[in-house]
């Protein structure tokens, strides 16, 4: 037995020895493979933060500038306030709110990528380089509203399934020299459940519209008044900021003053440009009150020149107005009958200007070319 004892304990220390070999091969497959899969998960977040065109905007609407401002270069962006608001008279920046950004919460952009914001309560600058005056506050039109009374039938005008599209002219011919634009971007937050005007007897409230369509309107109606300033229009808007009030009687006053106006809302089905019609009327109790037959008549020219190039983003029908707000009957629009200029209200196709830039951008073209139309022969 002393003779096969050192055989034996050759035998246990090749065994172990070939055991520890084995299991420093299997700790090193585990280890390549681990950094193997590592390596693919990285590869793969670089694809897909690639493919989906970089990092996300973040969220910064209702904070302050300099939180937002904060947020925005953390994400790896670069910051600035919408150029056409003024800021000069502002004692504390930083504190101002975010009412609008651009591009939105949530889009894909790439690192050092340009976010504007514009700011609550400050104004914009008009093309001269002065503050354009804000509406006073107003105890704006409800956009879905409801036809009543016994007015006449509205008259509706489809397209066809063969219509062309008209050329496109150039997007900011020098044509608005001299005339002036009213924009509604349409409805209010804080409106009142029921505001009588004292001179009509009328409901002036406005309301908040469907949802998300107060902002999308103000969005919309920015760069709409952006281009026809470039076009040379002078431009004036019903509300000075997306969360002003302004009554119904306070967004004709305002369009009253300008050679036309252009009322911007949205409505899941109908996507038409809308005009007064002669004998259309609005009424709340006793009190009636008719559409001017010469604004009808201006009207339905304004909506003439504008529908052609409409057409294209979405706009398929030119009708007479359609509806009243719930505290009014008849089938006139309040603004309409309140309306001493040509009026025209535009129900755009959500899909095109909620959330979406480039379709605001279609639609806004589409809109400054209808105006350089329409005023070519007025």
């Amino acid at each position: 037995m002393d003779q096969e004892r050192p055989d034996y304990n050759r035998i246990e220390a090749s065994r172990k020895r070939r055991e520890e070999a084995r299991r420093r091969l299997v700790t090193g497959l585990v280890v390549a493979g681990a950094g193997i899969a590592i390596g693919l998960v990285v590869l793969l977040f670089i694809f897909l933060s690639a493919a989906g065109g970089g990092r996300k905007v973040p969220d910064v609407v209702g904070m302050s500038y300099e939180d937002a401002r904060g947020k925005i270069e953390a994400s790896g962006f670069s910051v600035e306030i919408d150029q056409e608001q003024d800021t000069s008279e502002v004692e504390n920046l930083g504190k101002a709110r975010v009412g609008v950004q651009n591009p939105k919460a949530g889009t894909q952009a790439e690192q050092g990528e340009l976010v504007t914001v514009s700011l609550k309560g400050l104004g914009y600058v008009s093309k001269a380089g002065d503050p354009e005056s804000s509406p006073a506050p107003g105890p704006g039109e409800g956009g879905t509203e409801s036809a009543g009374g016994s007015a006449p039938a509205p008259v509706t005008e489809s397209v066809p399934a063969d219509a062309t599209q008209p050329a496109t002219p150039p997007q900011t011919p020098a044509t608005g020299s001299g005339r002036s634009v009213c924009i509604d971007p349409g409805h209010s937050t804080g409106s009142p459940a029921s505001e009588i005007d004292p001179a009509t007897g009328l409901d002036v409230a406005d309301n908040g519209g469907a949802s998300g369509e107060l902002q999308a309107n103000w969005e919309l109606a920015v760069k709409v008044r952006q281009r026809l300033e470039r076009a040379g229009y002078s431009v004036t808007m019903t509300k000075s900021t997306a969360d002003s009030y302004a009554s119904l009687r306070t967004r004709a006053d305002t369009g009253n003053n300008c050679s036309v106006m252009v009322r911007l809302h949205y409505d899941p089905s109908l996507h038409a440009i809308l005009y007064p019609g002669d004998g259309q009327y609005k009424q709340h109790g006793n009190s009636i009150v008719y559409v001017d037959p010469a604004v009808a008549n201006a009207s339905a020219g304004l909506a003439q020149a504008m529908f052609p190039f409409l057409q294209g983003v979405g706009v398929s029908r030119k009708m007479n107005d359609a509806g009243g707000t719930s505290n009014n009957t008849g089938a006139a629009y309040v603004g309409s009958v309140l309306s001493r200029v040509p009026v025209v209200l535009i129900e755009n196709d959500p899909s095109m200007v909620s959330g979406n830039p480039s379709g605001q951008d279609r639609v806004a073209d589409a809109i400054v070319q209808g105006l350089n139309s329409y005023f070519q022969g007025h």
